[in-house]
């Protein structure tokens, strides 16, 4: 199988039409099962729509990502290379063609149409980010679950975005190179922008094991959770007006 050596020189696509009604954006980090039934789920549920599976394809095993290939619909994007999850989030916004652009976790499933509640929130333009589960803080150092539906952080299980926005709100930062804590920057660069990040609780997903989680020894993830929470803080503790509870 021919990988990319060089994932910075396939471009993107972000002046180019939509080519279809919704991008699910997938970063594959081993758990070949559950990417499986992500896919399976969307197939089953989305046949009404016109929809791409993008994956971002980190080097697991040739097996896993002769399987990735081959499935419906799919964008497959095998690089040569490790990623962070930032970078790898953004080499998979880059080629999504949707007009909406879902990054979605692998440990989600589908279990109804998701493509017509969000176009329906995302057709209001003071919405910039919608997800099913979010966060929110008191004091802009703890966060904790939020029912919205406005919040300060949309979780990265599931983020929903018009992709035309993209240029103006920017992408992940490539800094983060574990998920805990990037989905919060990415909500502050949507707010900054001027737009409302929300959750909708009846947003047909479920939620599994998240297996790099539970995979990543405690004292590891921890650290690496501290880490991304301070590079958020170093961003955005001088913007008390993005946070929600904490505007004036």
């Amino acid at each position: 199988m021919q990988r990319i050596k060089h994932p910075q020189k396939l471009g993107e696509r972000f002046d180019e039409a939509d080519r279809h009604e919704l991008s699910l954006i997938v970063l594959f980090e081993g758990w070949l099962e559950d990417l499986t039934r992500l896919h399976t789920s969307a197939a089953a549920h989305l046949g009404s729509h016109d929809w791409e599976f993008v994956v971002v394809d980190k080097p697991v095993d040739d097996e896993s990502s002769e399987k990735i290939a081959s499935l419906e619909r799919v964008v497959h994007l095998p690089l040569r290379e490790p990623v962070g999850f930032g970078a790898g989030r953004n080499i998979g916004l880059r080629q999504a063609s949707g007009r909406i652009a879902c990054v979605v976790d692998t440990s989600v499933e589908l279990t109804g149409d998701i493509v017509t509640p969000l176009a329906s929130r995302l057709d209001d333009p003071s919405v910039g980010l919608v997800g099913r589960w979010g966060v929110s803080t008191d004091h802009g150092f703890h966060f904790e679950e939020s029912d919205g539906p406005e919040v300060d952080g949309v979780e990265a299980y599931f983020m929903a975005m018009r992709r035309a926005d993209l240029p103006r709100v920017g992408l992940f930062d490539p800094k983060f190179k574990w998920y805990r804590n990037a989905d919060l920057d990415f909500s502050f660069r949507v707010r900054d922008a001027g737009m409302k990040t929300i959750v909708d609780h009846a947003l047909p997903l479920e939620r599994h094991e998240h297996r790099q989680w539970e995979s990543t020894p405690e004292a590891e993830r921890e650290e690496l959770s501290r880490k991304n929470f301070f590079r958020f803080r170093d961003h955005w503790s001088e913007r008390p007006d993005l946070f929600i509870r904490l505007r004036t």
